[in-house]
């Protein structure tokens, strides 16, 4: 999908922006899914088409709201929910260029001194605008993750959470902005080997990676140094793991809170004090106050974006790590 069209943040099938779509009743019927009806206030009711289907078993429709088709309302639904039902995001949202456009010009290098920086875990990349004109962010970061693969492997994965650290700045034909890189090591350094590895680097938000990897040489030094400063900084494995529970439990309580979404903002915004909309959300959610917080800091934004996919990674990483710590 990295050369797919955006709304807002949810990559979508180009083709299916085209079109005039169908009456969102008719859309539902045929998909055998319900539709939450107060969600529905001042959404269009014809020019629904989907848009996206998930792994994770979302669907996203959408209808354009304007002639040009550049800003559109959204829908969801999760065919795992019995029954699946449609909501309607709130907002609207415009239609965006694809990662690729967005990162076109851009290019990786790796600032002279490298070769003097003897440790891959203090590397920083420069972030490059090699295009003939200027490169405006919207709201990309500029954040760097490296990972390690035995020489010549080429796939990788990692996890990241989005933050306002290391926004994207305009750069200039020529300009660069110089970034750290935030190398990923496996959940047990100790498990690395001494020897050659190839360092992959890739801005997270743009997509844009490194043409080809830096071959690095791992000693047992470097190695050691790592596990120390993950000892270092590391609960024992029953805090740990009680620590990933907490977090994994407000991830999945705020992937829940999304089909709840137009009754939480109701009771929410009749709320006279914290206590009160803590409460009010924990029984819409049926869940304590303490765990309703993490839905009550939650950005609107955070809400309603259509990022579902990586939520649903970032879940899976959590629950990953959780597991790796016995």
């Amino acid at each position: 999908m990295d050369t797919a069209p955006r709304i807002g943040d949810l990559e979508v099938d180009g083709d299916a922006l085209a079109g005039d779509g169908t009456a969102l009743s008719e859309l539902a019927e045929e998909l055998a899914f319900g539709i939450e009806e107060t969600t529905t206030t001042d959404a269009p009711s014809d020019g629904w088409r989907v848009l996206r289907r998930l792994e994770s078993g979302a669907v996203y429709l959408g209808s354009p709201v304007d002639a040009d088709h550049r800003t559109w309302r959204l829908a969801q639904v999760h065919e795992g929910e019995r029954p699946p039902v449609v909501r309607v995001h709130p907002d609207t949202l415009d239609v965006r260029p694809s990662r690729a456009e967005r990162r076109q010009g851009l290019v990786l290098r790796w600032p002279r001194f490298i070769a003097e920086l003897a440790d891959p875990s203090e590397l920083v990349i420069d972030i490059v605008n090699a295009g003939t004109t200027r490169w405006t962010p919207t709201d990309e970061g500029f954040f760097a993750i490296g990972a390690l693969t035995t020489p010549g492997e080429t796939g990788f994965s990692f996890g990241w959470m989005g933050s306002a650290a290391g926004r994207a700045v305009p750069l200039d034909p020529g300009e660069y902005n110089r970034v750290p890189v935030q190398l990923q090591l496996q959940s047990d350094p100790s498990s690395l080997r001494p020897g050659p590895y190839d360092l992959h680097v890739v801005v997270v938000e743009l997509g844009l990676r490194l043409a080809e990897p830096l071959r690095v040489e791992l000693t047992a030094e470097m190695i050691a140094r790592q596990v120390a400063k993950q000892n270092r900084h590391r609960a024992d494995p029953a805090s740990e793991r009680r620590a990933f529970e907490r977090q994994i439990e407000a991830e999945q309580l705020r992937v829940g809170a999304r089909r709840s979404w137009p009754e939480i903002a109701e009771v929410v915004g009749s709320a006279v004090s914290d206590d009160e909309a803590l409460e009010r959300i924990a029984a819409v959610l049926d869940c304590e106050p303490e765990q309703a917080t993490s839905v009550y800091d939650s950005s609107l934004r955070a809400m309603v974006r259509a990022d579902a996919d990586r939520r649903d990674e970032q879940l899976q990483e959590l629950i990953r790590r959780r597991d790796a710590v016995g």
